[in-house]
């Protein structure tokens, strides 16, 4: 089954996660990007209200075939407790009958409704086969202590 990873990122967060995804998958990895590039009030003003009323924004063109994957993961940000607004423009492109995975990354772990969203994007005709959100302060933790053990690891030998 060939996957592909359909990020977008907006600190960086998603796209070190989508990295890890794709080692631990062996899946494409595919940046989305959008067509302007948000300053961070705007992502906090305007960014924030396309996202709680699930507004679709520019991105540039796709660089792949989606029709090519069976599966679809598709990694963004929580932006006002919805998926950042490249989310919407990312399931737009889906292909009927794919499998898609949905992870979301967050600071405070938490996003409206996950059972609506993954409603919504079946109505695409694929079929969602989860919906998860990583709390991203989670992860800085885990870096820490990965730093750590690796220090250790190196003062012992």
């Amino acid at each position: 089954m060939d996957t592909l990873i359909a990020y977008y990122s907006f600190s960086g967060r998603t796209h070190y996660e989508a990295k890890r995804m794709a080692e631990k998958t062996g899946g494409e990895l595919y940046e989305v990007r959008e067509q302007k590039r948000r300053s961070l009030l705007s992502a906090l003003v305007f960014g924030v209200s396309q996202a709680r009323k699930r507004k679709h924004v520019y991105v540039e063109p796709f660089a792949v075939n989606m029709e090519e994957y069976d599966r679809v993961i598709i990694m963004c940000p929580v932006w006002g407790g919805y998926p950042a607004p490249a989310f919407n423009s990312i399931v737009a492109e889906l292909v009927r009958g794919q499998e898609v995975q949905i992870v979301l990354t967050s600071d405070s772990g938490k996003a409206h409704d996950l059972n609506e969203l993954k409603k919504r994007v079946e109505l695409q005709g694929v079929r969602v086969t989860e919906v998860s959100v990583i709390k991203t302060e989670d992860l800085k933790k885990r870096d820490r202590m990965h730093e750590k053990r690796m220090r250790e690891q190196t003062e012992k030998e």
